[in-house]
């Protein structure tokens, strides 16, 4: 039985935070439970994959900027485009100019709401995220694989130190509730993760990793603060 409770939850895990099809119900709250396990199977789809892609690719293609492209296209489309839908959601929210709080939260929550702002910031974060990558083509798989742990330990952590939605229920107070219960799963998870960040690229790349962790960290609790602690 344990086992395939387990089983389930990778599923669910699996399921939540990429487009891999694996069977098994899409239980949002049983994966929101386990995203801790996020931190060290999911950066092996939506980073490992890709980046192993774009560096044999290339050996036959001899355009960086090319091999860049289709491999950051392939990472998008591996993680659903998340990470790119929330990121406009919030630049629209920032942009309500004399508003309140409520007002911004509004647009969030908006799925139809997209200003001039967000697109153009969606392209700028486009084009850094390609243009970066050629220079790191003989690390591809490594630096992707690693910038993947970050982005889901920087998920996990900002639920343990966020603060709690209002609003009970929702997809963020369920992460911040369970991330909160479970810190010591998450921070192991964060352990095995820059040790794999060693192992690959030694510590300059847990360096970074923990940069960009904190980083990330902070500007979430920015971004809490000025949407009234619901920015999720």
């Amino acid at each position: 039985m344990r086992v395939m409770d387990f089983i389930n939850d990778l599923r669910a895990v699996i399921t939540f935070f990429t487009v891999i099809p694996i069977g098994g119900p899409h239980d949002v709250s049983r994966a929101l439970r386990n995203a801790w396990l996020a931190i060290i199977i999911v950066p092996v789809i939506t980073g490992l994959l890709p980046g192993l892609f774009g560096y044999y690719l290339s050996h036959l293609i001899h355009s960086g900027l090319l091999v860049s492209s289709i491999t950051y296209l392939l990472l998008l489309i591996l993680t659903g485009l998340n990470h790119i839908d929330g990121f406009a959601d919030v630049i629209d929210a920032l942009m309500v100019r004399g508003g309140s709080v409520e007002d911004r939260v509004r647009v969030l929550k908006d799925p139809h709401r997209g200003g001039s702002a967000s697109v153009a910031m969606v392209v700028l974060l486009v084009i850094l995220a390609v243009s970066s990558l050629p220079n790191l083509m003989r690390i591809l798989w490594q630096s992707l694989f690693m910038a993947e742990i970050v982005s889901k330990s920087s998920c996990c952590l900002c639920g343990v130190v966020g603060k709690e939605p209002g609003h009970r229920g929702g997809l963020g107070w369920q992460l911040t509730r369970y991330s909160k219960e479970r810190v010591h799963l998450i921070i192991i998870a964060l352990i095995i993760g820059l040790a794999i960040t060693y192992l690959l690229l030694g510590l300059i790349g847990v360096l970074i990793a923990l940069i960009s962790i904190v980083s990330s960290i902070l500007l979430f609790l920015a971004l809490q603060e000025s949407l009234g602690g619901r920015c999720w």
